[in-house]
């Protein structure tokens, strides 16, 4: 049997509703325009939260739904027969007790109780920010609207650089000091509508609604830059080494389609702009292809530190990427830096690659690597080196495929 699902006040919904609860409006025809516009965007649970908040009453959303349009016909009875002073939840406690009869021991919960209680449950106690359970609905809220109206919708993961080093050195009270200033920095930095929380320990997620990529990387800077101008754990200590901030950057549509695809993918970007020096800011890439692959067997050396250096093979490379093989297990975002001979003689050329995928082969493994940086007297003498496998009748061979190993043709390497 299907476990029924429970409603809680750390959904976004209940915050809507609650806020408009505070403020009114004190009218049917009102109340049913906002209910019509969260349902929009919300689906049926609008009116499963409202009944939820006023009565602790759960309802299938269809069967809410029912309910709520006999509370306002109810309400305009009563508005007909006793004046404009009835509200809402005298409304609903009516129609609750005298016409359906589910409320034996009825309690009207003062909204200033109502706010702090939801307060209590959506926001992180350190940073006062919202925390994961709030964001989780909340982005899954914000990705159907987007989706609904065709705005788009961007998320920054922001992560604290080196924060374990810093909460082992400076101790754990420190630690939270420099969590709750991050927290206020980043909160002042957006606008009001943005959603900024706590996604974990030393990360944080900032969700900007109707806010295209480019836009967004714009935002993600103006944080980066004003952490790092708040001096954060830095206090008197000209030489101690403040807080900074890595961040990554994915949008809808054009990164990811639902919710928990856009977090992945601003994660991905994150980790990203972790691998490459931390305190910066990277937007996710599909790495869609932007030259063209030649096949070419040629031999190098790669170093993942300086005093280790491994052996590989390419299988096909471009200006952008190179896809080799190697019997040494790389991980994903690692950065190596590559020597190839293009030729028989010395002529070689240098890069430093970060690895995108990595694959078992028979003969080891299969690296795909975007190249993101060269010598610029290298990439002349690469791209000649290019141009001649092109235009040449025989370019030179790639070595001969063991058997069981996958053949290249679809898993070219990664383009800059």
């Amino acid at each position: 049997m299907r476990r029924k699902q429970e409603v809680t006040l750390t959904s976004a919904i209940a915050d809507r509703i609650i806020a408009l609860l505070e403020r009114g409006p004190d009218d049917p025809e009102a109340w049913q325009r906002h209910m019509s516009e969260l349902e929009a965007e919300c689906g049926p649970e609008a009116y499963t939260m409202l009944l939820f908040v006023l009565t602790q009453l759960e309802f299938p959303g269809d069967k809410a739904r029912e309910h709520w349009a006999r509370v306002l016909r109810q309400w305009e009875e009563l508005r007909g027969g006793l004046g404009e002073g009835v509200d809402l939840r005298v409304a609903v406690l009516h129609y609750f007790l005298r016409i359906q009869r589910k409320l034996r021991n009825p309690a009207i919960v003062e909204i200033k109780i109502l706010r702090k209680t939801q307060d209590s449950v959506i926001y992180d106690e350190l940073t006062r920010l919202y925390n994961f359970r709030y964001f989780q609905d909340r982005i899954r809220t914000e990705a159907r609207r987007a989706d609904r109206y065709g705005a788009p919708l961007t998320l920054l993961m922001v992560d604290a650089d080196d924060f374990k080093a810093f909460n082992d050195t400076r101790g754990h009270l420190a630690g939270n000091m420099a969590l709750r200033r991050l927290a206020s920095v980043l909160k002042r930095t957006v606008r009001e509508v943005d959603v900024v929380a706590r996604y974990g320990g030393e990360e944080f997620a900032i969700l900007l609604p109707n806010t295209p990529k480019l836009g967004a990387l714009q935002v993600a800077e103006k944080v980066r830059q004003a952490v790092e101008k708040a001096r954060i754990g830095r206090g008197e200590d000209e030489r101690a080494r403040g807080i900074t901030v890595s961040i990554g950057v994915a949008s809808l549509p054009g990164d990811a389609t639902e919710a928990q695809e856009l977090v992945d993918k601003a994660d991905r970007a994150l980790y990203l702009a972790k691998s490459l020096g931390k305190n910066g800011v990277k937007p996710f890439s599909d790495e869609r292809r932007e030259f063209n692959r030649i096949e070419a067997s040629l031999v190098g050396r790669f170093n993942l530190i300086a005093v280790q250096s491994h052996p590989l093979t390419t299988l096909n490379l471009s200006e952008g990427g190179i896809l080799f093989l190697t019997d040494k297990p790389l991980s994903a975002g690692s950065l190596v830096r590559v020597n190839l001979g293009l030729r028989a003689s010395a002529d070689t050329i240098e890069c430093v690659v970060r690895v995108v995928r990595v694959t078992e082969a028979a003969a080891g493994y299969e690296v795909g690597a975007q190249i993101v940086h060269m010598p610029k007297p290298h990439q002349r003498r690469f791209r000649f080196f290019l141009r001649e496998l092109r235009t040449t009748d025989s370019p030179p061979a790639p070595r001969s495929r063991r058997r069981g190993e996958p053949p290249a043709d679809g898993r070219d390497a990664p383009s800059a």
